[in-house]
């Protein structure tokens, strides 16, 4: 990789593509788990805070359940509350406590002391074997496409180790947990809503975020793909690709309306460009990228890294 490529300013670009893939990662949880994107961030946020002691370090995990390698014993997890989860996502504690309710009657968690664990018995099942199958094969492709357009975290790569496909499902799902409750934050948006948004950009500018010419040329920070080069998307093709019903894609969307982050034209929806450089947005988007960056780090440690073959010769 050239010295310029290296110093070139690809922040606009990288959020792009991380954007892409927070959204393309919000369908695969949904098609895996509840079609309801609220409750399988519920999922999530509870896993994450049953493990965190454990996967803490970034080495395998030597403990297994029911001899499944990278899966921590039940007796390991660590219960979490309610209002925890709630506070987590930054939801309101009834709507957590009503999906948490479903979720103990259909099984796929418990109660223990107090709290609430998602057993290994449900992370085994198959759906979820197969996520984790995905989501590796998503995450190899979203490495690849950032270090060919100059992004790399290849510094970092250590050789993978046998548990490689559970440390990828862990960090991907903290990533996409961290990055729509940050945005929600920011936005000042519900995590529906801010998924939604973001659906909206990754249609309005996916010609030119998978373009190399137009990747590199709108990458840096100053430079904003114009109008011309934005295609508008319906509400119903939003909910669709998210899975949502259409009436709460719908919602989601006047509520953007409402706070100016979208505009409805002929075409369908597009984000403006003067939302593009509102203070929020741009921190927002610089966020994201950070988050990104310390997401790329995380996997070349895990044995995930963009490495092109040097030139023969």
């Amino acid at each position: 990789m050239s010295e310029e490529i290296e110093r070139a300013d690809r922040r606009r670009l990288l959020s792009r593509l991380a954007g892409d893939y927070h959204v393309q990662t919000a369908r695969r949880v949904s098609l895996a788990m509840s079609r309801d994107i609220v409750t399988d961030m519920t999922i999530l946020a509870i896993t994450r805070a049953n493990v965190r002691e454990v996967t803490a370090s970034p080495g395998s995990i030597a403990h297994t359940y029911e001899g499944v390698p990278g899966v921590p014993a039940d007796a390991l997890r660590i219960p979490v509350s309610v209002y925890a989860v709630a506070k987590d996502l930054g939801l309101p504690y009834e709507n957590i406590r009503r999906r948490v309710k479903k979720l103990l009657d259909a099984g796929v968690c418990v109660t223990i002391d107090g709290g609430v664990v998602v057993p290994g018995a449900t992370v085994v099942r198959q759906s979820n074997l197969d996520l984790i199958a995905e989501t590796q094969t998503a995450t190899e492709s979203f490495v690849a496409e950032a270090g060919r357009f100059g992004v790399s975290a290849a510094a970092h790569y250590q050789p993978p180790t046998p548990g490689l496909p559970r440390q990828v499902i862990r960090l991907a799902m903290n990533y996409f947990l961290d990055a729509t409750c940050h945005g929600a934050k920011v936005l000042d948006l519900d995590v529906v809503a801010v998924l939604v948004l973001r659906a909206i950009n990754m249609a309005n500018l996916s010609q030119v975020t998978h373009d190399p010419a137009r990747a590199v040329a709108y990458g840096g920070m100053d430079v904003v793909p114009p109008e011309s080069e934005r295609q508008a998307v319906s509400v119903y093709s939003i909910g669709r690709f998210l899975l949502m019903p259409y009436e709460t894609a719908r919602r989601a969307v006047l509520r953007l309306e409402q706070r100016g982050l979208v505009q409805r034209g002929r075409g369908g929806l597009t984000l403006p460009l003067e939302v593009i450089n509102r203070p929020e947005v741009v921190a927002g988007i610089l966020h994201l990228v950070t988050l990104t960056e310390t997401f790329l780090a995380d996997l070349a440690r895990a044995g995930i890294a963009y490495r092109p073959s040097p030139a023969p010769g």
